[in-house]
C-alpha cells in the first residue's frame, strides 16, 4: 500500500508532456492582411515605374515570388529580345481585397488592382508605338499574395477578364 501511495505521489509530481507551440497566424485580421498586401503592391508598382524609366532600383522583381517572379523574368527577356520598352506612366486607382486565408503561419491574401494604364504605352527600338489598340485605359488585375505578416510578396497576377473598375 506505501509503495501505491508513493508511486501516486511520484506520478503526479512528474512533468507532463511539453506543450506543442501553437502557430501563430500572420495576420490578426483580413482587413490588416489587405492593408498589407495593398502596401507590397503600391511598392511594387513604383518599383515597376521606376524600372519602366530606367533605374535600376528598386528592383520589381524583390516584390515576387513563384509564378510571378517566374513571368517576370520570361517577359524581360522578352522585351529585350524583341527590342520593345515602357513608355509613359500608369497609376494605381484602386486596390480592393477580396479574400484572405490569415489563419495559419503562412498568408494566402488576394486583391484586385485597377489600373489607369491611359498614358502608357509600350514602343519598339524605332519608338513606334505597339501597344494592343483594343486594350482600354483603364485594366484590371487580379493579385495573389503569399508569405507572413513581414514579408508578403506577389505569387500570382493575372488579367482581370469580366471585371470592371
Amino acid at each position: 500500500m506505501l509503495v501505491a501511495i508513493a508511486l501516486g505521489q511520484l506520478l503526479g509530481c512528474a512533468p507532463g508532456p511539453a506543450p506543442v507551440p501553437t502557430p501563430t497566424p500572420a495576420f490578426a485580421s483580413e482587413e490588416e492582411a489587405f492593408a498589407a498586401a495593398e502596401e507590397v503592391y503600391r511598392a511594387y508598382f513604383d518599383a515597376l515605374s521606376a524600372r519602366a524609366r530606367g533605374d535600376s532600383e528598386p528592383d520589381p522583381q524583390e516584390f515576387l515570388t513563384s509564378l510571378a517572379l517566374e513571368s517576370d523574368i520570361e517577359a524581360q527577356r522578352s522585351l529585350r529580345e524583341w527590342g520593345l520598352r515602357a513608355s509613359g506612366e500608369a497609376r494605381i486607382l484602386s486596390f480592393r481585397g477580396t479574400e484572405a486565408s490569415i489563419g495559419e503561419p503562412t498568408a494566402k491574401v488576394e486583391g484586385m488592382v485597377c489600373i489607369d494604364v491611359s498614358e502608357f504605352r509600350v514602343v519598339d527600338a524605332g519608338g513606334i508605338d505597339v501597344t494592343p489598340p483594343d486594350r482600354g485605359d483603364v485594366v484590371a488585375q487580379l493579385v495573389e499574395f503569399s508569405g507572413d505578416g513581414d514579408n508578403l510578396l506577389i505569387a500570382h497576377e493575372d488579367s482581370a477578364d469580366g471585371e470592371t473598375c
